[in-house]
């Protein structure tokens, strides 16, 4: 298959889940991602959550949960109405072919049409994701104004943050 293929996004509930559970994330990634089964279930758990596929021809390559109350991404008011990201990934062996950028690049133009109200795009990376951190600034994320401490493996969270418009 070629990485020219043209890349989706599904809703998780129109794909088989064993699909979905076949997904991984390199070892050294797990600490700031999560198990997939863990991020499904949390996502269902949660009427706010929208979860969503990143498909590449036919393959499911990687996944990704929009969040409508991103309060729960970090407990602040935004200047703007905003959606949250959490749990974005490729899956480990699609990694290393710049899929990462294009997935970002095709879930931010697909945010207008799926959250038409929302005009930002909030999320929080743990300061040693520096693969995370390139990859979000290089699609214009900003610094927020929260940090946190102790996230997953221990260290610090950033707040970045995106906007989007219709």
């Amino acid at each position: 298959m070629s990485d020219a293929s043209a890349l989706t996004l599904v809703a998780v509930d129109r794909v088989p889940r064993p699909t979905l559970l076949a997904l991984r994330v390199a070892p050294e990634q797990l600490g700031f991602v999560g198990r997939v089964v863990d991020l499904l279930a949390d996502a269902q758990s949660r009427p706010s959550a929208d979860p969503l596929a990143f498909v590449l021809g036919d393959q499911v390559i990687g996944l990704c949960c929009i969040e409508r109350e991103p309060r729960t991404i970090a407990p602040i008011a935004f200047d703007a109405p905003a959606v949250g990201l959490r749990g974005f990934f490729i899956d480990a062996r699609w990694q290393r072919r710049g899929l990462g950028r294009r997935a970002l690049s095709a879930l931010l133009h697909a945010l207008p049409e799926r959250h038409p109200a929302a005009r930002l795009l909030v999320l929080s990376v743990d300061e040693g994701n520096t693969a995370a951190l390139g990859l979000y600034r290089q699609a214009g994320f900003v610094d927020g104004a929260a940090r946190y401490h102790g996230g997953p493996v221990g260290r610090g969270q950033r707040l970045l943050l995106r906007p989007f418009h219709p």
